[in-house]
């Protein structure tokens, strides 16, 4: 028959081991969302990066000089209105 000592002993590795398991089982879940954000954020970033570069794309359109364009008010059949 274990004495009082022995008792107290067992109950204090039983919630040792009960926090453990509560630990490893938290870190599991952690690692789960943290891989999920990670993935999320990668995604994010490659979408910000094509937006990115064809925000870049347009001002480069933009800055492009269009030559002599006659404003479309004044454009004959022979001269397109759109000097895009």
């Amino acid at each position: 028959m274990p004495d009082g000592k022995e008792r107290d002993n067992t109950a204090r590795i039983q919630k040792l081991e009960e926090t453990i398991a509560f630990s490893d089982h938290t870190t599991s879940e952690l690692n789960s969302e943290i891989h999920q954000l990670n993935k999320t954020v990668l995604d994010l970033v490659r979408r910000l990066s094509s937006i990115e570069t064809r925000l870049i794309d347009l001002n480069n359109r933009l800055d492009d000089d269009p030559g002599d364009v006659p404003p479309p008010h004044s454009a004959g059949p022979d001269i397109p209105r759109d000097p895009l």
